[in-house]
């Protein structure tokens, strides 16, 4: 018998009260929703609802080195911060920050301009890792006292919002300026123009941190199946085994999964839901609609699986079992 615990931010939103997106065919999704029992837990963003189902209460991890950990495979030392490409939209108050894979942004481009900067910063001894072309880690000889905001967060928001805090802010923002304007002249980011496509202007900081002694456990994980990189390395930190996620469910990924409490992160319907990209959010829950919640209430049917927890970090917590 399994307990699965299935992590999918984004899927159940929440979305602005003027928006109203369409209804996804789910039938199954709609019927587990409707029969399950609606747990009570506090609404958290995707790193922080996370971090709680690995039993850890709060979002000031070393998210950058966790990450890498994830993509690598290997525990990074020293101090590592993501500076993820984005794009941000001037306008006359605010500057609206684009991040992520609809930035079309290829890894060609992204690794020109990544060694850019690293060349730039070279007497500082910076080593910039473009893990995907949306994802770049950099590791510094010197560790900072910084305070960021993850990227998840402030996508479609004001980034004048999310300055960075912390005693070495000041000399953080001087750098972020020096990397715009370098940014603002390179040949990628002119190229990208011509094509009409967003170009390139900005740097996110966040997840700054050393893993050091980092603990995570008391949960009740034994098992993680993911594809994300943070999902990956919470699992390393935790002496958990991980394993790539199956593309959909088969009878034969259910009984793989039998050494007690499953996690499951199906990220898919993430960036959709941050984009407000409605199609592809619709399309994607459709995706997953097929490939795991009818086979999973199919499982549940024949007692393959016991209890079924199905956590959509800010659109709430549900818990079914058998009965439902």
């Amino acid at each position: 018998m399994t307990t699965l615990a299935l992590f999918v931010p984004g899927l159940l939103g929440p979305w602005p009260a003027e928006i109203h997106p369409p209804k996804p065919h789910a039938p199954t999704l709609r019927r587990m929703l409707a029969r399950g029992d609606r747990l009570t837990v506090e609404p958290l963003g995707f790193e922080g609802a996370l971090a709680r189902l690995f039993g850890y209460q709060g979002e000031d991890l070393p998210w950058a080195a966790l990450g890498l950990w994830g993509e690598m495979g290997q525990r990074p030392e020293g101090y590592v911060l993501r500076l993820d490409p984005v794009h941000l939209k001037l306008g006359m108050t605010d500057a609206i920050v684009f991040g992520g894979p609809s930035l079309r942004l290829s890894i060609d481009e992204a690794r020109a301009l990544a060694a850019s900067v690293e060349s730039h910063f070279q007497d500082l001894g910076w080593r910039l890792t473009v893990a995907a072309s949306e994802r770049w880690y950099l590791q510094t000889p010197q560790a900072f006292d910084l305070v960021t905001t993850p990227l998840t967060r402030a996508v479609g928001r004001d980034a004048g919002l999310f300055k960075p805090g912390g005693a070495d802010a000041t000399r953080w923002l001087a750098w972020l300026t020096e990397i715009q304007m370098l940014l603002h002249a390179h040949p990628v980011n002119e190229a990208r123009e011509a094509k009409g496509l967003l170009t390139i202007n900005h740097l996110w900081a966040w997840g700054a941190g050393m893993l050091g002694a980092l603990s995570i456990g008391g949960m009740d994980i034994t098992l993680v199946h993911a594809d994300h990189p943070l999902a990956r390395g919470l699992a390393h930190a935790a002496a958990l085994p991980v394993y790539d996620l199956p593309e959909r469910l088969s009878d034969g990924d259910v009984l793989s999964m039998d050494a007690g409490h499953s996690l499951v992160v199906l990220d898919d319907t993430l960036q959709p839901w941050l984009d407000g990209d409605h199609e592809d959010w619709l399309a994607t829950v459709e995706g997953l609609e097929a490939c795991w919640f009818a086979p999973l209430w199919q499982a549940m049917a024949r007692g393959q699986v016991s209890e079924l927890i199905l956590d959509a970090a800010q659109g709430g917590r549900w818990r079914f079992k058998r009965m439902h």
